[in-house]
């Protein structure tokens, strides 16, 4: 058992950095080809976030201090606290590109989860937020949870949603097969960041303590997941503010992320 636990964790580093590289690959993608396009501005910041979030997770994950393991895990704070905001935003972007501009309210609450999302950021070097390094609990070290956590997880939880109505939303104002199809594609790549960002170990510390195989397995089928869905939802957004026939925007993409 513990040579099982051990590769699947080794996989899951390994597919932890590769995330990283995806993301920020795709996010140079974004900002070389169609920043012009408000959709992958929107975008752009969402990867910005996970690259963060898997940035900090695969050092944090490798550290030999403690100090720095900790450090690590809290960097990448930074991009699961501006998640929600990033989502949002996209959603919001989404769904004027269809049609159904913002007249006002929807632009001001997407100010408002941003705002939000700044106050939990000035907790995040106090102990408030998340509290000190566990190592010696569960089957990865993690930050304990402290009462804000579940503040901030209600909130992650109901932003997030908002999004997801968002997309549904644009989704229903499509009119073509074939913009049904890609929209189809960004709905289900958009699982992505939400299945990947947020650290779970943080609630489910007391099950996969006694259970640390099926954490890792979890883990490694989790991270294997993101890695497709976040290839599929770039791929769908990379058609948003461009004129290139299809054909092109494919090979781009296709050659950007082998190099």
């Amino acid at each position: 058992m513990d040579t099982l636990i051990t590769g699947l964790r080794t996989l899951n580093q390994l597919l932890t950095a590769g995330i990283a590289i995806t993301a920020f690959s795709l996010l140079l993608y974004a900002l070389t080809f169609n920043l012009q396009d408000r959709v992958a501005r929107s975008f752009a910041f969402i990867l910005l976030c996970v690259v963060v979030v898997a940035v900090g997770d695969a050092i944090g994950s490798n550290s030999d201090s403690l100090a720095g393991m900790e450090f690590w895990l809290r960097f990448q704070w930074l991009g699961i606290i501006f998640m929600p905001a990033a989502y949002v935003h996209f959603s919001d972007a989404l769904l004027a590109t269809t049609g159904r501009p913002s007249r006002g309210r929807r632009r001001r609450m997407v100010r408002l989860v941003y705002l939000f999302s700044a106050a939990f950021l000035v907790t995040l070097p106090t102990p408030w937020l998340v509290g000190p390094l566990v190592q010696d609990v569960g089957p990865a070290p993690h930050l304990q949870r402290t009462w804000l956590t579940w503040v901030f997880a209600a909130f992650y939880v109901v932003v997030i949603g908002w999004a997801g109505v968002n997309f549904w939303r644009s989704y229903q104002r499509t009119v073509t097969s074939t913009s049904r199809r890609r929209m189809r594609y960004l709905l289900t790549g958009a699982l992505a960041p939400v299945l990947g960002s947020y650290p779970f170990l943080l609630f489910g510390s007391g099950f996969f303590t006694q259970h640390p195989h099926f954490f890792w397995l979890a883990a490694f089928l989790s991270n294997l997941l993101v890695s497709f869905l976040l290839i599929l939802m770039a791929y769908s957004v990379a058609f948003f503010g461009v004129a290139w026939p299809d054909r092109v925007v494919k090979r781009r993409l296709f050659k950007w992320l082998m190099r």
